[in-house]
């Protein structure tokens, strides 16, 4: 996993072909308890916590098994996330911390460039600094629920596990 990632991903080479793993992964999924924890639509899968373990910065993780480099390998694709409402949130602030900046810019270069004072410049860097700050504040929420992130890794390995589909270890 790249440590400055928004959404921290992974992905687990398996030496099964997809097909055949994504229903091998199903069935195992869906001999887990609680099922709404749980959640599988083919390729594609969710893992969740329970409601009492919910705090705000709480992930979920969700899994697509994608091709692999030859018919009988596959490749599973994880990626956390917040919860769909916190995420939306979020991506809400960082794309009006975008317009902000882009059009900020656009305007304190058109007053520079007509000889004004730039104002519309320290507005953009303003709001780079909030932009950062969102940022930083998404760090420390990742790092605030590792233990979490770590409970829903074990979850799928187990899962895993139980539908009997290796690993592909690398080769040194």
């Amino acid at each position: 996993m790249f440590p400055w990632s928004i959404r921290p991903t992974f992905q687990i080479q398996l030496s099964t072909p997809r097909e055949d793993a994504i229903v091998r992964f199903e069935v195992a999924m869906l001999q887990q308890t609680p099922a709404n924890l749980f959640l599988t639509y083919g390729e594609y899968a969710e893992f969740h916590l329970e409601d009492e373990l919910h705090r705000f910065w709480s992930p979920h993780l969700s899994i697509y098994f994608l091709p692999g480099s030859s018919d009988s390998h596959c490749e599973l694709f994880g990626r956390f996330a917040p919860r769909p409402n916190i995420w939306t949130l979020v991506w809400i602030f960082y794309l009006a911390f975008f317009c902000c900046i882009f059009f900020a810019s656009i305007f304190g270069g058109s007053q520079w460039m007509i000889g004004h004072f730039p104002w519309g410049l320290a507005i953009a860097a303003a709001t780079m600094v909030l932009y950062l700050g969102l940022f930083i504040a998404s760090q420390i929420g990742q790092s605030l629920c590792h233990d979490q992130m770590e409970l829903l890794r074990n979850r799928l390995e187990d899962v895993l596990f139980q539908a009997g589909l290796e690993v592909n270890k690398p080769t040194p």
